[in-house]
This record gives structure tokens, C-alpha cells and sequence, in this order.
């Protein structure tokens, strides 16, 4: 990628401002130093290249080297690989089949998430994020699918929060869908048990505890997500998500409304889930166990360099990285439907900066 640039690799040029680092030790697969990029010295007395001096060439090699640090649940494992339109992330996950829950002995089976695509020039801690992502939007795929609502003749599961509905057809027939049809339902505590005992999350009951109205109209509703029986402890796939208790916030007393608020605890118990156990390094990067002003003061000491560190020629060539870098990432318009399509929120680009997409005016 660098070969024919001004921005050659650090290792690869004269730099006494870096003689004193090790530049093994602080550059993974994939990365380089860009001339001229300062040194900052850390305030435990380490010294380091803050990572927007870096360039980037990763290949499936340097992202296999990440992934191999990153530690996480092995129901998830998480996949590399490169095809025609390049690079890319895959998280796998290893379960029984939500839609067979009448067997409980049922063997595990192997499913794959969607391709979570990379590009070679992406900084290193983007593609770890991008994992994390990746995982959090896996879980909750299998979570939608495990909230399953009783038919109204209660001889049928559906999962409604399923990712699989056929929304173009949804889209056609909109009036199936009007809220109206729960809106005189008296909402209390025990309206919402009635409620519960049609839902069930991985095959738990969810039980109403209490509910209280705030001054300002909320509705604070306690509830706990009870732990399933001995027989299905042991095949359970989100046992970290059974016996917990929380409280949903609802800012109407709708039943429609309870439900959906139900979905997002789940979702948001399983992301903070992800947050305390994903690990890069042996480094809980979204613990809320970090210190967040220290991040802050972190960032701070490696994005504001000091002049003296940085001369102009620095600045230049540092300038003209990042402007190759922008400008690979905007998007070819091919189509003239894509074209028509995006034209009034282009209509006025002489005031707007940044890369315009590429065919936009041909």
C-alpha cells in the first residue's frame, strides 16, 4: 500500500524522534508508522505513536493476528476471511434450534451471522470494534428469536422481534398492524402478569414484582425473569440472562409499549453482557470497571501534540495520508436510479466539505 507514498513505514526511514522505542513492540501485523509521527510520553513513563500516525495495510493475516487476541464465549466463535469484494468478520454461534424447543435433548448446531466487511486501511482498533459489534448484534439476533407470544387462542408461539418478518409485505398491508386494538386494556399489575403468561424468554416466565407512576408520568415497572426448570438449566444458551430482576421504564401505560421496553431489557442486559466480557489483550476495553475520566485524560494526552513535536513537513505529509485515506472511502455511483435517488441531498455541494461520491455529477 505504501510502496510509491512519501508515508513509508517508520522501520523503513531515518527517524532519531523514535530512536528510543522498540517499534516491534509497539506495531502489530497490518500497522505502520507514518514519517514524522510524534512521540507521546504516557504517565505511567511508557512513550507510544497514537495511533492516528499510523498507517494501515491489513490483509487476512493481520486481522487472523487480531482476532487471536481478542477473548470472548466460545458459543460465539468469531471468523475471518477474504472474497471478491474483500476482507471481512464472521461471528458464528453455536446452539440448539430455537424453533425445535419441544425437544430438549436436541443435539447443538453451528449458524453464521452476517459478513462484517473491513477495509484494508482501517485502524486497527476500529476492526476490534467491529467485532464487538458484530457480537452484540449476533446475540440479539438469537434473542429476538427466544422471546416468544402466545396466539390469541393460545395454541400457537410466535416470535414477534424475530429478524425474519417480511417487512416489504408488512409495508403493503400497514392496517394489520394498528396499536388500537389494546388501547382500552386497564394497565396494572395485574393486566401485565395476564400478559407474561402468554410471553416467555428461552422458555422462562416473566413475572411483575411492582409498579409505581413517577411525578413526571413514568412508569417504573419491576420485574424478574425467572430461572427455568433443573432439565433445561443445563442446555440453556443466555443463562447469564435468567433470575435477573430490572425495572422498565415506560413513558405511557400501554401494554404495547411494555412489551417492546421488554425486548430492549433483554437486548440491553445482553450488551452490557459483551461489554464486561470481551477482552482484547486480556483488556476489558467497555468494562464500565475503567475509570472513564482516565480514558478521558488518555485521550486527551495522545490526540493534543504539542508544536515542537510535530514540524510543518510532519504536518504535511501526515495531511496528505489522511486525505488519501477519506477519499478511498467514498462511495462510486454507478446507477442512475442511485444517482436520481441521492440528488436533492447533494443539491448544494459547493458549501459542502469532504469527498463528494465518485460519479455523483458524471
Amino acid at each position: 500500500m505504501y510502496k510509491d507514498s512519501k508515508l513509508l513505514p517508520i522501520n523503513k526511514v531515518q527517524n532519531t524522534s523514535l530512536c528510543q522505542l522498540d517499534i516491534d513492540a509497539h506495531l502489530t501485523l497490518g500497522e505502520y508508522c507514518l514519517i514524522s509521527a510524534p512521540v507521546v510520553d504516557l504517565p505511567n513513563g511508557q512513550t507510544c505513536v497514537p495511533q492516528h500516525f499510523y498507517g494501515y495495510h491489513h490483509n487476512l493475516e493481520s486481522i487472523e493476528h487480531l482476532l487471536g487476541k481478542i477473548a470472548f464465549d466460545h458459543a460465539f466463535p468469531i471468523f475471518c476471511g477474504d472474497d471478491e469484494q474483500g476482507l471481512f468478520i464472521q461471528v458464528g454461534i453455536i446452539g440448539r434450534e430455537n424453533y425445535q424447543k419441544n425437544k430438549p435433548d436436541r443435539a447443538k448446531k453451528i449458524v453464521y451471522g452476517r459478513k462484517w466487511r473491513v477495509e484494508p486501511n482501517l485502524p486497527t482498533s476500529e476492526i476490534i470494534q467491529t467485532v464487538f459489534l458484530a457480537l452484540k448484534k449476533t446475540r440479539e439476533h438469537e434473542i429476538r428469536e427466544l422471546f416468544t407470544l402466545k396466539s390469541k387462542n393460545g395454541e400457537n408461539l410466535s416470535t414477534p422481534f424475530n429478524s425474519h418478518h417480511d417487512l416489504p409485505l408488512m409495508a403493503q398491508y400497514a392496517e394489520l398492524f394498528d396499536l388500537s386494538l389494546d388501547s382500552n386494556l386497564v394497565f396494572d399489575k395485574k393486566t401485565i402478569n395476564q400478559t407474561f403468561e402468554r410471553l416467555r424468554f428461552d422458555q422462562t416466565r416473566i413475572e411483575c414484582l411492582d409498579m409505581n407512576v413517577r411525578l413526571n408520568g413514568k412508569y417504573l415497572i419491576d420485574i424478574i425473569f425467572h430461572i427455568g426448570n433443573t432439565e433445561q438449566d443445563s442446555q440453556i444458551e443466555f443463562a447469564e440472562l435468567h433470575g435477573i430482576e430490572c425495572t422498565l421504564i415506560l413513558n405511557k401505560a400501554c401494554i404495547n409499549e411494555l412489551v417492546y421496553e421488554l425486548m430492549q431489557c433483554l437486548i440491553n442486559l445482553s450488551d452490557r453482557y459483551v461489554e464486561e466480557h470481551f477482552y482484547f489483550n486480556d483488556f476489558a476495553r467497555f468494562s464500565r470497571d475503567n475509570n472513564i475520566q482516565a480514558v478521558g485524560e488518555f485521550s486527551i494526552n495522545v490526540r493534543k501534540i504539542h508544536e515542537d513535536k510535530l514540524n510543518d513537513e510532519g504536518k504535511r505529509l501526515i495531511s496528505e495520508h489522511n486525505f488519501q485515506v477519506d477519499e478511498s472511502r467514498a462511495p462510486k455511483i454507478k446507477l442512475a436510479q442511485q444517482k436520481q435517488r441521492l440528488a436533492s441531498t447533494f443539491k448544494q455541494t459547493e458549501f459542502m466539505e469532504g469527498f463528494l461520491p465518485q460519479g455523483l455529477k458524471d
